[in-house]
């Protein structure tokens, strides 16, 4: 079995204080991240703000107290600066949900499709998503899209993801090219300045 590399509390902290103001822990808003599954077997986010934005994060799938997953996964917009439980809880929940599928799926499964493919995606139950972002009862998400000057790591070998969401004929690139059409959406995203930002106002990109 492969060692994935770990954090502690402190540890992710301080690496989202080099990006904005870090609030209080929080509790997940359901039982969709699969906790049990979670290093320390439950689950926790932490809310930060910057001047433009604001992040929920996941803090624990790295932990060192349990099976590390060698990687924490963030959402980040507009939506979240204020409260994360109004109108940007669509995204909150996409997080959880997503969280619980890596989880789930468990750290050399991700780690080997991170290895192979740098850009994971996922489809997830609609939850709370505006309806012009589900499709047939699904959200298509995309996992990895790199911000610039974000540092995509805690140390050196534990990965900090973005989360972003997928407009249905975004996810049909997805679903229709694999690894190729993740690229293509992913570049499409940077090359109109959104990189990996969640927002219920982005057009769609493809």
């Amino acid at each position: 079995m492969t060692s994935m590399g770990q954090t502690d509390g402190s540890t992710r902290e301080d690496y989202w204080r080099t990006v904005g103001q870090v609030g209080a822990q929080r509790q997940p808003l359901g039982d969709t991240d699969e906790s049990a599954q979670w290093p320390a077997g439950s689950s926790a986010y932490r809310h930060v703000t910057t001047p433009h934005s604001g992040i929920i994060a996941t803090d624990g799938l790295s932990d060192a107290a349990g099976d590390s997953l060698g990687l924490e996964v963030y959402v980040e917009g507009r939506e979240l600066v204020q409260d994360p439980d109004g109108e940007g809880r669509w995204l909150v929940s996409a997080l959880e949900e997503a969280a619980g599928a890596l989880a789930a799926a468990g750290a050399e499964q991700v780690d080997a499709a991170l290895r192979d493919h740098t850009l994971l995606s996922l489809e997830i139950s609609a939850g709370d998503a505006p309806a012009d972002w589900v499709s047939e009862g699904r959200l298509g998400v995309l996992v990895g899209v790199e911000l610039p000057g974000r540092p995509q790591s805690i140390g050196s070998d534990v990965r900090v993801l973005a989360l972003t969401p997928l407009r249905p004929s975004e996810l049909a690139v997805v679903t229709g090219e694999g690894p190729a059409g993740r690229r293509r959406v992913a570049e499409a995203m940077a090359g109109q300045g959104w990189y990996s930002y969640a927002d219920s106002t982005r057009p769609p990109v493809a």
